[in-house]
């Protein structure tokens, strides 16, 4: 325990010295928390602008009933002049309604009348408006139409043969976690870049500098500098995956989720459990990179080698999205997937049981193991130096 234990101050001492290593380790944690809270503003916002934003209409004299309804429901209009599709393309416009000439005459005898949106369907910023205003009058024409039919004396549920009544038993919670669903990945993602520095370093860098033949010349078992090497890097990839979740955390309450019909609110109890449900991720990322940096000639050349490794995080989330399945508990042992679940289950408030912290604690950690006492075994051989 000794040697192990110099070996990893060792290497905490170096790590905290290496800018290389701690910008690895602490960059993704700032970052990350940054992003989440300006992707969601721009969410919040651009549904704002959507509320906020003034139609312009082209031939408003030709539907004035249509324009008063869109006024009496706080929807600003003003009278377009010009080319429609001139000002869409040219992106003075979100879009242009235009009502042609003989809207009033079809509208009066009963035939469908046509209002022409243009607009540019490759313009993510101005779908909301888009959106929104199509069902403004997707709603207009449901409401003349049951006008038409009670003038004729028939009931207008003739037009509802069947609806459908949308029973929704999920709660607030997990409607929210359901559409922040990048969280939990974001939070995997953090424990494999954050300890990567010095997962490498401590291999492939050394290997390069060529201190590592000094280091295993010492008296001390192979196994022993492995530990302290894995223990160190485990420890810079847990503190970056913690930050990760507890800023991304405070990046979410200080959004105004409400305003996008998302209740979120979570408790500290529900903070330390994503902790222990994440942390052997931080040992299994590091242990998967201390075995590839065995392999390279270089630290640049390990780092080819790991970043496929930061690509594994989002595995989970796109298998959730494209097959979602009913959670079992054997779920849980399966590496970076049971982490995701448990992830999403704390944030959501469901009641997770005891068992799946202790699968997701165990296969991790034992995963880890392995791929240290495999890496131990590389350090025995004399072609590594």
């Amino acid at each position: 325990m000794n040697a192990i234990a110099v070996v990893f101050g060792k290497e905490l001492k170096d790590g905290r010295r290496d800018k290389r290593a701690v910008l690895s380790a602490f960059l993704f944690p700032i970052l990350a928390p940054i992003l989440v809270y300006g992707m969601m503003t721009f969410i919040i916002n651009l549904r704002s602008q959507a509320e906020e934003t003034v139609v312009p209409i082209m031939g408003i004299e030709n539907a004035l009933s249509f324009v008063r309804w869109l006024k009496e429901r706080d929807v600003k209009v003003e009278e377009f002049i010009g080319d429609p599709r001139e000002a869409v393309i040219n992106k003075t416009e979100e879009l242009v309604v235009v009502i042609p000439d003989d809207y009033q005459e079809r509208f009066g005898n009963t035939k469908t009348a046509v209002i022409e949106v243009v607009n540019d369907g490759s313009r993510t910023d101005a779908k909301a408006t888009v959106g929104r205003f199509k069902s403004l009058i997707r709603k207009y024409s449901s409401e003349i139409a049951a006008l038409r039919l009670i003038v004729r004396g028939v009931s207008p549920e003739v037009m509802n043969v069947v609806i459908a009544e949308d029973i929704d038993v999920a709660t607030k919670q997990q409607q929210a976690v359901a559409a922040l669903n990048f969280i939990p990945m974001y939070i995997i993602l953090a424990a494999f870049v954050s300890g990567m520095g010095i997962a490498v370093d401590s291999t492939a860098g050394e290997r390069e500098r060529k201190t590592l033949e000094p280091l295993l010349i010492n008296p001390v078992e192979r196994h022993d500098i492995v530990l302290g090497k894995w223990l160190a890097a485990s420890i810079f990839a847990a503190l970056g995956m913690i930050m990760t979740l507890v800023l991304c955390i405070l990046a979410l309450t200080q959004v105004p989720l409400d305003q996008i019909g998302l209740n979120f609110h979570i408790t500290t109890q529900q903070i330390l459990l994503m902790i222990v449900a994440t942390l052997p991720l931080a040992f299994l990322a590091t242990s998967m990179q201390m075995l590839l940096g065995i392999f390279a000639k270089s630290f640049k050349d390990a780092q080819g080698y790991i970043g496929l490794l930061t690509m594994m995080p989002m595995i989970p989330m796109f298998l959730i999205m494209v097959n979602p399945t009913a959670t079992m508990d054997w779920m849980y042992a399966v590496p970076m997937y049971g982490q995701h679940l448990l992830l999403v289950e704390v944030l959501g408030a469901k009641d997770v049981p005891g068992i799946a912290y202790i699968y997701s604690t165990l296969s991790g950690i034992a995963l880890g193991a392995a791929f240290v006492l495999v890496t131990a075994r590389l350090f025995q051989r004399e072609n590594i130096i």
